[in-house]
């Protein structure tokens, strides 16, 4: 039953990705019709000597109210903390992974009554641990110190960044060693410090986006 009411999951999902995507497909035909429609004069004017060709700068994804400063450091200090700040998206999705997969198996364990499936999730949870705490130091060195011209997207997931490892190591306090939790489910207190987790990770990771991407980039 449960089988069936995942394929039929996935597949709602997949016609819903169809939906979502046959706009944007469609977009650039719209703007192709409207450029072939131009009066003859601007394509004249646009075929202007290599030397005349304006030159345009890419937007960066935050441009407008969230855009950060990209000039670089002038001392050594501030070169070491911005390089150590590149690598913080690279590192903090190894982490929610984890936790997120720890999620999956406490679930699939819950809903077969198979306590073996989340057998091995106290290994994964020690190792998102310190993935987590590697993580968040690197997101201080990426965002700086805090300003009081922040935005609440970069407060939110600055301190909520914080909290998390800490959340993550009471989660691995909590669950059982492999021996115990093979035979036996997870306690409640366990099962709702999970739920909890995961939800904090997923609002996290969208205020994360909203930092890189823009306001309202997940729009439908």
């Amino acid at each position: 039953m449960v089988f069936h009411t995942l394929k039929a999951g996935v597949f709602a999902l997949l016609v819903a990705m169809t939906v979502s995507i046959a706009p944007v497909c469609a977009a650039p035909s719209v703007s192709a019709s409207a450029d072939s429609s131009a009066p003859a004069a601007a394509a004249g004017e646009s075929a202007a000597a290599p030397d005349d060709m304006p030159v345009t700068e890419m937007a960066w994804p935050t441009e407008g109210d969230m855009q950060m400063s990209h000039d670089k450091p002038k001392t050594f200090l501030g070169r070491l903390l911005a390089w150590l700040g590149m690598w913080h998206p690279a590192v903090i999705h190894f982490p929610i992974a984890l936790v997120l997969t720890v999620g999956l198996l406490e679930a699939a364990a819950a809903l077969r009554r198979q306590p073996l499936y989340g057998a091995s999730n106290k290994l994964l949870l020690g190792i998102a641990t310190l993935g987590a705490f590697a993580a968040a130091p690197l997101g201080w060195a990426s965002a700086g110190m805090p300003a009081v011209d922040d935005e609440s997207a970069l407060a939110i997931h600055r301190w909520l960044g914080t909290a998390l490892p800490f959340l993550i190591l009471a989660l691995w306090r909590l669950k059982r060693p492999v021996e115990q939790a093979a035979g036996r489910l997870g306690g409640r207190g366990y099962e709702a410090a999970l739920a909890l987790t995961v939800l904090l990770i997923l609002i996290q990771a969208y205020f994360g986006a909203e930092i890189t991407h823009g306001a309202g980039h997940f729009k439908f």
